[in-house]
């Protein structure tokens, strides 16, 4: 098999490119439109990181891991993640990660390159939730030394995705190397979400609907309701996201505080909502991982998952 001789990097200056280089906590995206152009921005990014003996991460569906392992000059020492049951919540992808990256750093870890692909209708999935996990990136994660790549396939990625991507990364890079800093990028605290996303299960009559619960409430009506319908381990996720939505509600929201639950054939969605201002890590990070800065409150927060296939 053929491999790719990797040029360095465009965007790191060279003196970088050595084992004494400084940590680069950095949230950025990468655009793509063809299988070439996507190898071109994920294989050099991760083969420096080989080459450095850094831990490489790389999330991405069964289709691209192949493609991945067959350019990929060591795959041995990868670490690949199943994209679908990653991605199968975005505070489930939050805890994922969190651990993982916790796990290399306590090995002494210095840099973390991670590389995935997130959710949207271009590829399958659903966006609903994935713009606010992509915006918290950008501050959940900066207490270790994350060099992380979200790549988007422009070709197939829908405009308000691509447009929410411009405004949860600082940086876009190309398969060419160049890289833009784009102007749109909103602050965490900041960033508007995407109005959330009609849902046909949602137009029928909720399962169950609470008015101000407590926490243990809402985890016992998601568990009981959610149980044979998904995973054990999605729908552990999904306790642990609505759980901390409610509890950020009680207590920085505005009353009254209102719990919906739907479920449908391996699927579940959970709306969380309440009068306050929006928190921007609501429902994706427990309060263990949650940085100390950062404004509080709540608005609106939503909780699907389905069963991987």
């Amino acid at each position: 098999m053929v491999k790719v001789k990797v040029p360095a990097w465009v965007g790191v200056p060279a003196s970088w490119l050595g084992s004494s280089r400084p940590a680069v906590r950095l949230h950025e995206a990468g655009f793509y439109r063809t299988n070439d152009e996507f190898v071109a921005l994920v294989v050099p990014f991760a083969e420096e990181g080989i080459s450095a003996g850094q831990p490489v991460v790389l999330g991405y569906d069964e289709r691209k891991a192949r493609l991945l392992r067959g350019w990929l000059s060591d795959p041995g020492t990868v670490t690949f993640l199943a994209g679908g049951s990653l991605y199968a919540t975005p505070a489930g992808a939050v805890a994922a990660y969190w651990k993982l990256f916790q796990g290399h750093t306590a090995a002494g870890a210095a840099q973390i390159r991670v590389t995935g692909e997130v959710p949207h209708e271009g590829n399958g999935g659903r966006f609903a939730g994935w713009d606010r996990y992509e915006s918290a990136a950008n501050t959940v994660w900066d207490r270790f030394p994350v060099w992380s790549r979200c790549s988007y396939d422009t070709a197939t990625a829908p405009p308000r995705v691509l447009d929410a991507a411009e405004r949860t990364h600082p940086r876009i890079v190309l398969p060419s190397g160049q890289h833009r800093f784009t102007g749109s990028y909103q602050e965490p605290a900041d960033f508007d979400p995407l109005p959330p996303e009609p849902d046909r299960l949602e137009q029928s009559a909720p399962a169950i609907e609470m008015t101000d619960p407590t926490a243990g409430q809402a985890r016992h009506a998601v568990s009981g309701v959610g149980h044979g319908q998904l995973p054990e381990t999605v729908l552990e996720e999904m306790v642990i996201g609505v759980s901390e939505a409610v509890s950020n509600a009680l207590q920085h929201g505005g009353p009254p505080v209102t719990v919906r639950i739907w479920t449908g054939p391996g699927r579940m969605i959970v709306r969380v909502h309440d009068t306050g201002p929006a928190d921007p890590l609501a429902g994706l990070v427990p309060p263990p991982a949650r940085p100390a800065r950062g404004r509080l409150g709540s608005g609106s927060s939503t909780c699907s998952a389905s069963t991987p296939r």
